[in-house]
Order: structure tokens, then C-alpha cells, then sequence
């Protein structure tokens, strides 16, 4: 099931799966100024390819090799002949996306290998420019997209897995969460939760979230002047 969204000039497309009518599963892929961020899961590749043969598409940039990043790079290059980009340490991921299990399988589908090239530091689209965002406390090659001018901020599954506990370098994530901040987004577009209207609130408490399970025995501080 395909649910479209436009916010200011960026199409939000959520991509979700229902059981008995209740959404078990969800991810969100943005289109601005010809730029696709992300292509989904590739079970839901036709609807997403109905949706985009009305619209004009001019690249395919993936946040990192996850299955709903990159689901249906295949089936659009083959539509459209759209180049697809990602960072250099995603792309054998991407070229060789990894099998998944039966049921993954059933309710999402398998991606397909598709062609990738890598990133440089910006990209650039029609009056749209966009800093690549390195993150890769959570994986090797993800990256959030960041375009300062409008303060947008497509963040990928940097949110998502720090809410899930997806991760392993603790230290690492709250470090690239404390760099996301510095840059002062004003929207947020995240690959699992949609739009977030105020972001910085949201990274400061995923920190705080992050610091307590981690850290929750931490001692408080003490002063040591005058005994």
C-alpha cells in the first residue's frame, strides 16, 4: 500500500504492509526536484514505478544497502535508465544484495543487483544541493542527506535504529547524532517515520535514550573542591 504526501517541494511515498488490517511494516522513500532518496521495498516496486511514471526522475541516491533502501533500484534503472549513487562503501552491498530470509522474503521481497556508482561529497539537482551526511556508526556506507538552504534533513534509518537498539557502536552513534544536531535541521525526513516537523528535540532524546541503556549505571558527578 502506497500513501503519497507533498511537503513543500518533496514528495513523502510511504510504502507500507498490512496483516488483518494492521501495518506491520513500513518505510518511506522522498522524491525532490528529480531525486529519488531511497527506492523501497522491492514487493511494492510496480506501484512505486506507477506513481513515478508521472513524475519527472532524474537520480536514485540510496542511504545505505538495507533491503527498503534499495529494493527496487533495478526495476527503475530498467524503466527510467537512472543512474544510482551511493557511498563507496555501500555500493558492493548494492551490486550484491545478500539473500534474505523466507518469511523477509514473503512480505518484502528480494532486491536485485542493480548498477552503482559512488557518491561524492554533494549532490546536486535541478536548485537543489545536497551534503552527504557520512553516519556510519550504524553500517558501513549510510549516509543522511542534508540540504542547508531549506535546513532539510533526510536522515535515512539513523532514527530507527537508534530507537530499535540496531546498532553496536553506542559511542559512535551518539557522536553522529551530536554531529546531525550541530546542523540545525529544521525538517526532518526519516526512512521509518515519516516527516518530523521539529527534529533537533527528537536526536536530543534519541541520545538520552541511547546514553541510559548504555551507560545506566553511570555514576553522578562529584565535586572534590572543599571537604
Amino acid at each position: 500500500m502506497l500513501d503519497l504526501e507533498e511537503y513543500d517541494e518533496v514528495l513523502s511515498i510511504r510504502m507500507s504492509r498490512r496483516v488483518l488490517g494492521r501495518e506491520v511494516s513500513r518505510s518511506f522513500v522522498y522524491l525532490a526536484g528529480g531525486l529519488l532518496i531511497d527506492t523501497g521495498p522491492s514487493k511494492m516496486g510496480e506501484e512505486l514505478k506507477r506513481v513515478l511514471d508521472q513524475r519527472e526522475l532524474k537520480l536514485i541516491v540510496n542511504t545505505s544497502c538495507l533491503p527498503e533502501s534499495i529494493g527496487n533500484n533495478s526495476l527503475l534503472q530498467r524503466a527510467y535508465s537512472v543512474p544510482v549513487k551511493a557511498h563507496k562503501e555501500a555500493v558492493f552491498n548494492i551490486k550484491h544484495p545478500r539473500s534474505r530470509g523466507l518469511m523477509p522474503r514473503l512480505m518484502w521481497g528480494q532486491p536485485l543487483t542493480s548498477k552503482v556508482s559512488k557518491l561524492k561529497s554533494s549532490v546536486h539537482i535541478q536548485e537543489f544541493s545536497f551534503r552527504v551526511i557520512e553516519t556510519p556508526s550504524l553500517r558501513a556506507g549510510h549516509i543522511c542527506l542534508f540540504e542547508p538552504d531549506r535546513s532539510w534533513l533526510f536522515s535515512g534509518s539513523l532514527l530507527a535504529c537508534a530507537e530499535t537498539d540496531r546498532y553496536q557502536d553506542a559511542a559512535g552513534l551518539i557522536k553522529d547524532l551530536k554531529m546531525i544536531i550541530s546542523l540545525r535541521p529544521q525538517v526532518v525526513y526519516d526512512s521509518s517515520n515519516g516527516l518530523i516537523g521539529e527534529g533537533l528535540p527528537i536526536f536530543e532524546a534519541a541520545i538520552k535514550s541511547i546514553e541510559n541503556r548504555t551507560y545506566p549505571h553511570s555514576l553522578p558527578e562529584v565535586s572534590i573542591g572543599n571537604r
